[in-house]
């Protein structure tokens, strides 16, 4: 019989094998580099451009939102359905070519409206900055269905090494613009980046993997069930993405200070960056519970495995963080930003419930069809949200933001808990 610390070093060469070491190395690197960027951006600009700056990005994260209706979730989904390359490269085509149209006009829509809204006068003069950075949203989603093409083809390795090599280039080029044209550089860099990289990697994609292989038609049948598939995982994810805008954008209408914005985001970016770890996970396991989605006892005993790991990892790191939370912020961001400890704190438990308990959950039940349970939760979450946050922030400020994050991300945890639980019956016994 084999000892345990043999059983171990099986189970690691396997993982090895498939390539989980490879995501999580290449998701890891990737993040590390982006969590020091900010560092660096927060220390090249000042307080006041990077709440400008925070409040540009955050626009252009509720048009990203809408980006391709969400058409490069379904190459992750249907590419690793597929049984021919024919019919794989015909997704792939198809999630390419329709999202690429729908992003340019929904750069003039979001353009048009951002240019006729009203914003705070603090912000008046990144009118023309977000506009600027919309023109980065159809090359950055190109990107984005490249790499998934690679997690969807097995080919780990590629999705590792291109998502690190993208980021840290596109990370270096803006901290390089801040250094030398200051907000501008960041975001025109943003745009030049992403437009090198966006039809970079389609080229690399289709040398790869399907320079002779041609297309096939999709049925109109087929067409409307991809399409209703990555409609509703844009709303599912796109409901989850807002919880975050949601906080920056009342912030700045209520507050009207650019100073808040600065100093929540530098209080959320450590529980923020949290995610690398179980993100990192939900990306290698999503296509296997995929390929066992009618296997209610495979997905019962791989469930709670997941769940297992993912929310031990985030416990420990909250658990370490919260201890060491000041010495870290003065170290990485400066005393100037010290008093966000507290902020931070509260952060970090909502992140644990955010991040260990809610995301593999949502992830698994979202890569297995079951987007419309998400959808529910999630739009409840955002209305909590936005009512609870209206009443908090008059009094209470970043503190409130942060108190609403605990409450809703738990309740959202516990409620998709129950949903997977009852699905996929999890506590009855299923039959061999």
């Amino acid at each position: 019989m084999l000892t345990k610390i043999e059983l171990i070093k099986n189970q690691f060469l396997k993982l090895w094998e498939k390539g989980a070491f490879h995501i999580f190395i290449g998701s890891f690197l990737s993040k590390f580099v982006a969590f020091f960027a900010s560092i660096f951006l927060v220390r090249v600009l000042s307080k006041k451009s990077y709440g400008v700056l925070g409040y540009i990005e955050n626009i252009y994260g509720y048009a990203y939102i809408f980006a391709g209706l969400g058409l490069a979730y379904s190459v992750l989904r249907y590419i690793v359905l597929a049984d021919h390359k024919e019919e794989k490269f015909t997704y792939y085509k198809y999630a390419l070519n329709k999202s690429s149209l729908l992003n340019f006009i929904l750069i003039f829509i979001v353009g048009s409206i951002s240019f006729l809204y009203p914003h705070p006068v603090e912000f008046k003069s990144a009118k023309w900055l977000l506009i600027i950075m919309l023109l980065a949203l159809p090359f950055q989603y190109m990107i984005d269905i490249n790499n998934f093409t690679y997690r969807a083809m097995f080919s780990n390795k590629r999705y590792a090494i291109t998502t690190f090599i993208t980021t840290t280039v596109l990370i270096a080029s803006r901290y390089l613009g801040a250094v030398l044209y200051e907000l501008n550089g960041v975001i025109a860099s943003k745009v030049i980046i992403n437009l090198l990289f966006g039809i970079l990697l389609t080229i690399l994609t289709y040398k790869l993997y399907f320079s002779k292989v041609t297309i096939n038609e999709i049925s109109l049948f087929k067409k409307k069930e991809i399409n209703k598939y990555s409609f509703q995982y844009m709303v599912t994810n796109g409901v989850w993405a807002i919880f975050m805008l949601n906080d920056v954008f009342l912030l700045g209408r209520l507050g009207g200070d650019a100073t808040l914005i600065a100093d929540y985001k530098v209080a959320y970016v450590l529980p923020g960056n949290l995610s690398i770890f179980v993100a990192a996970i939900g990306i290698f396991v999503a296509p296997y519970f995929v390929r066992h989605e009618s296997d209610y006892k495979w997905v019962k005993k791989n469930y709670f495995k997941v769940l297992g790991i993912s929310s031990s990892i985030i416990a420990f790191l909250v658990v370490l963080l919260i201890i060491f939370a000041e010495p870290v912020i003065t170290l990485l961001y400066g005393s100037q930003y010290v008093n966000v400890v507290p902020i931070m704190r509260l952060l970090l438990i909502a992140a644990f419930a955010n991040c260990g308990l809610r995301f593999t959950t949502a992830n698994l039940l979202a890569a297995m069809g079951q987007i419309k349970y998400n959808m529910i939760v999630s739009f409840t979450g955002v209305i909590l949200q936005i009512i609870i946050n209206i009443i908090l922030i008059p009094y209470y400020g970043v503190i409130g933001v942060a108190y609403t994050s605990i409450f809703v991300y738990f309740m959202m945890a516990l409620i998709l808990f129950i949903v997977f639980a009852k699905k996929y019956s999890l506590f009855s016994k299923i039959s061999s």
